[in-house]
């Protein structure tokens, strides 16, 4: 007689990868018809298929209803294996498709606060000289939509302030940059910084780039001028955009808060100088979040464990530690 099967074997060698790609876009399309016109088949086959995936796990996968199709419990179970299955699977053509063309893989990344980005830019400059078969891709995007590509495994890496919509069951995150202090910049020839001393009420008579609603440097502004026991700014334009502020900074005289590194960038440019005056508001540490339920594309790795090795000794200007470090090579594995 032969050994009896595994329940968990046998049901791995009836699912097949059609059957997850069906159950993902119903979840999506919450509609047959929009699946089967996705697919090019008839709704029909989508019915059929759907029954087949629920005849193997048991029971039903999602719910009838007039306003269209919802996962049950299992369903959504299922559902959340099969996008990391796909995933999984997408990442592995790719490296075979890398092979294939003779090149080394991709790696995708993206970032939503400038402290990190000359930084970024000069690692990615070095990780592109010793690997230029990589193709890398700097992506933008809001920081909701870029959380859920780095979940759905489109996207690599992320750099971003600690939030806590970072919580994800299957992100990691690590400290790239510290908290830093929130200063005030102004412009290179605003009348304060003639003055020998400056008090809360100067600076609540200044016009300012005030940062847009919900923006996280409006939230510090506020918590600093609570703390000097004075209303917010009011006068000025909102905006939270860096370069339209350095325009105004340029334009006329104003003020702002940025996080230390952002403000040593302007004042290295001579685009704004600092304002000596402390405030007590730091903003998050800036983290390096990504998908740790997938196993990462090879250059991605590389170059996020060059970053995690060096990142507690990583100055506002890296040059300097650039200089004296090496860049893994994803191509021979060290």
């Amino acid at each position: 007689m032969p050994p009896a099967v595994h329940p968990v074997h046998a049901l791995l060698a009836r699912l097949k990868f059609r059957h997850l790609r069906v159950i993902l876009a119903l979840d999506e399309l919450q509609s047959a018809a929009e699946v089967a016109a996705r697919f090019h088949i008839s709704p029909a086959a989508v019915s059929k298929t759907l029954g087949e995936v629920e005849a193997i796990v048991g029971m039903p996968l999602f719910e009838r209803g007039r306003r269209g199709m919802r996962a049950t419990d299992i369903g959504r179970e299922m559902i959340d294996g099969a996008a990391l299955v796909t995933a999984q699977l997408s990442r592995l053509a790719e490296s075979l498709q890398a092979v294939r063309a003779g090149t080394r893989g991709q790696m995708s990344l993206a970032y939503r606060t400038t402290s990190v980005q000359p930084a970024l830019a000069q690692l990615l400059c070095a990780f592109h000289a010793g690997n230029p078969g990589v193709d890398i891709s700097v992506i933008d995007g809001g920081i909701m939509d870029l959380i859920s590509q780095v979940e759905e495994g489109e996207l690599d890496l992320l750099f971003a302030y600690e939030d806590p919509r970072l919580e994800r069951k299957d992100l990691r995150h690590a400290p790239i940059i510290p908290g830093q202090k929130l200063v005030i910049v102004a412009s290179t020839t605003h009348p304060l910084l003639g003055r020998a001393r400056i008090t809360a009420q100067d600076l609540a008579d200044q016009q300012w780039c005030i940062p847009a609603h919900g923006a996280r440097m409006l939230h510090h502004l506020h918590t600093a001028f609570r703390a000097l026991d004075m209303p917010p700014p009011e006068r000025g334009i909102r905006t939270s955009d860096v370069t339209m502020t350095v325009n105004l900074l340029q334009a006329a005289h104003f003020l702002a808060v940025y996080p230390e590194r952002i403000a040593a960038q302007l004042a290295a440019a001579n685009l704004a100088t600092v304002l000596p005056f402390k405030l007590a508001s730091q903003v998050e540490p800036v983290v390096m979040v990504w998908n740790g339920a997938l196993a990462p594309r090879a250059p991605a790795r590389a170059f996020r464990d060059f970053i995690l090795q060096h990142a507690a000794e990583m100055p506002a200007d890296p040059s300097a530690w650039l200089a004296n470090a090496g860049l893994m090579n994803p191509a021979n594995g060290s």
